[in-house]
């Protein structure tokens, strides 16, 4: 799926909407390069989910145009809308909005074209969920349910990939992990993906470009200083398992919601098995916990 060259994105939309200070148009009218993460922000009420919507096929503006590489999503002076099953979109919002009554794995075969498609075990490694794919969703942690409806919307194979503040009802520790696990999995598939918060320092740690949304128009802030690079986060982590070869040795990290495999030198120094240690998410680099 990295492989595969994501179309690009041209979106117009207008129609009007209620704000805090009183009514006023939505208009927008921009590009999201193919395979980009662009991060979306702006104060609460100013019309973010409403983007998403209109690019999910979920609300209806007034007057539109959305191409995506060849093809057309909508265009209303044709009066031409395609719906949101035939549009290959995937999306992740605040609520992980999982089956109850379905595994992991169940919610997961469920956004795949094809239950059998190999893709839904690779993405449930990559988030190391295996362990947990025969679970339902009650059983999770809030973080585990945001890894679950992340990599659901991955499995479909979508052309764009719309996050709606997917993060922001977690602790601080777990919405840095997860940043870091969203960007791994965007680097590895390279699927378009519109990224809001309000959290714009998160946004500015992991976007290749800044959208603001303010008053229903969109102001373009551009590249982040480290477009598409990750700040270290230091989190304190336990080894789980230790596998020394010749040349590396795979330590199994436990951190606080998640499990993370990282390839050391071997004969650098020796690691024990209920260690303590602090990783650096973002350089996946480790040190020992100061006594």
């Amino acid at each position: 799926m990295g492989d595969i060259l994501m179309p690009m994105i041209h979106l117009q939309a207008r129609m009007n909407l209620l704000f805090a200070s009183g009514p006023a148009p939505l208009d927008v009218d921009f590009k999201l390069a193919a395979g980009s993460l662009t991060g979306l922000c702006g104060p609460s009420g100013s019309g973010k989910t409403t983007l998403l919507r209109i690019l999910a096929g979920l609300t209806m503006p007034e007057s539109g145009l959305i191409r995506v590489g060849d093809r057309i999503w909508l265009d209303t002076a044709q009066r031409m809308q395609l719906p949101t099953q035939q549009r290959k979109v995937g999306m992740v919002f605040q609520d992980a909005a999982l089956f109850p009554n379905m595994t992991v794995r169940q919610n997961v075969e469920f956004a795949a074209e094809n239950r059998r498609d190999s893709l839904v075990d690779e993405l449930l490694s990559l988030v190391n969920l295996v362990n947990l794919a025969d679970r339902k969703p009650a059983t999770l942690s809030g973080g585990q349910r945001q890894r679950v409806a992340l990599i659901r919307a991955l499995a479909r194979r979508p052309d764009v990939l719309l996050l709606d503040e997917p993060f922001s009802a977690l602790d601080y520790e777990t919405r840095q992990q997860l940043l870091n696990e969203l960007v791994r999995l965007h680097r590895q598939f390279g699927t378009t993906t519109v990224l809001v918060s309000h959290h714009q320092d998160e946004i500015q740690r992991v976007a290749d470009r800044i959208l603001e949304l303010n008053q229903g128009k969109v102001t373009d802030i551009g590249s982040p200083s480290v477009a598409g690079k990750i700040t270290p986060v230091p989190i304190m982590g336990t080894i789980q398992e230790v596998q020394v070869e010749e040349t590396t040795t795979q330590l199994r990290i436990r951190l606080t919601d998640n499990l993370v495999v990282l390839n050391v030198p071997s004969g650098a120094q020796e690691w024990q098995i209920g260690e303590t240690i602090v990783v650096s998410l973002g350089t996946e680099t480790l040190t020992r916990k100061a006594n």
